[in-house]
């Protein structure tokens, strides 16, 4: 696009998202000449201002106003994103393109607290694995933010983000974990784009390593697993749809990411009937591990079966919380498990898991 073509799309798209808001303003002033703005005219008070009454009500009367219409909703995302950058409170636009969660970024209220929390917690969880002979290697997943942060432009990023992969690892040395950083030798554009996660080349460097450190645990398998690929598939990554511009592109939003689907096959000698022992290594994770064929890539270097007890929103410690307190049956016949959490979980509220492990009544909220 040359720079005039350019320079009329962001005009024609600020007037549109500018006419967008004048249309939005006259809904508001509509609902607040009816019901709404006796509501918010009762609440106009010395005290009602003081108590935050006012603003309360003004705020439910706007809401109230607007038109419940996806459509327009998306819309107006694409306009914002296109005129100017913004991608919603959720999400923050680096380079052209680029996508970053604002969780990685941003300051956290507390968040040194939380850290130091999850500490105490981490030492409980290594000591109740350790009591069933079950060997604990850990994944901490490093921010997109950070080994991508060529791709911020400019993105501003918080001292407690910055810090905070350096700030656990100092602070978790004296645990005695069996950790790995992903972050040394990780390689370039290993992140999706439009999307949180990384990509299937970063799911097999992390496999990779993972499987080195597992193998140096149980020694190497010998169960013969394959890779098949599909053909590159497009991907509307998370942060499109957190951002609502998942059905914004092309013309105002991100393109999204092309990616393969990887698929582990397993070849088993016994028959159909024959039992199958079961696996030695279980993987409870985050989204990371249910992603970009990550553990069907770990399978393969590993040349063993894995089980899998990941979920979305594990957070820190919520899969294993999840197989300590719910499913303790799984860990039969377990050797070792990985453990595999995003480190910007580190700094965010407390789960209600993990306060009732650590016996802290400290409000926060679900991770």
């Amino acid at each position: 696009m040359n720079p005039f073509t350019a320079t009329l799309a962001r005009t024609l798209a600020t007037l549109a998202f500018l006419a967008l808001m004048l249309a939005g303003l006259g809904f508001v002033a509509t609902h607040l000449a009816g019901a709404g703005g006796e509501r918010v005219a009762e609440a106009a008070t010395g005290r009602g201002i003081l108590s935050g009454r006012f603003t309360a009500a003004l705020d439910t009367a706007v809401v109230a106003a607007l038109p419940k219409t996806p459509g327009l909703d998306d819309l107006a995302a694409g306009l914002s994103y296109l005129a100017l950058g913004d991608a919603g409170p959720q999400v923050r636009g680096g380079c052209p393109g680029w996508l970053f969660l604002a969780e990685e970024i941003l300051e956290v209220k507390g968040g040194d607290a939380n850290l130091a929390a999850r500490l105490r917690l981490a030492g409980k969880l290594r000591d109740a694995f350790a009591a069933r002979g079950i060997a604990l290697v850990v994944l901490p997943v490093p921010d997109k933010a950070e080994l991508d942060a060529g791709n911020l432009c400019g993105l501003p990023v918080a001292r407690q983000a910055r810090q905070r992969r350096a700030a656990w690892q100092a602070a978790s040395a004296p645990l005695g974990l069996d950790q790995l950083d992903l972050a040394d030798g990780w390689p370039k554009g290993a992140f999706l784009r439009t999307d949180t996660h990384w990509n299937v080349a970063g799911a097999r460097f992390a496999a990779g390593r993972l499987a080195a450190a597992i193998d140096r645990r149980l020694g190497p398998g010998t169960t013969r697993i394959t890779l098949e690929e599909s053909a590159p598939r497009l991907r509307v990554g998370d942060l499109m749809r957190l951002a609502g511009l998942s059905r914004s592109w092309p013309w105002s939003g991100p393109t999204p990411d092309e990616e393969p689907e990887v698929t582990a096959r397993i070849a088993r000698s016994g028959g159909l009937l024959d039992d199958v022992a079961a696996p030695a290594v279980l993987l409870a994770g985050s989204s990371y591990s249910l992603n970009s064929g990550f553990a069907d890539q770990l399978q393969a270097a590993l040349g063993r079966e894995v089980a899998q007890k990941s979920r979305e929103g594990s957070g820190f410690a919520g899969a294993l919380l999840d197989i300590l307190d719910r499913t303790p049956h799984m860990l039969d016949g377990v050797r070792l498990v990985v453990w595999e959490f995003p480190l910007r979980s580190l700094t965010l509220p407390l789960s209600t898991d993990e306060r009732r492990h650590l016996a802290d009544q400290t409000p926060g909220d679900e991770t």
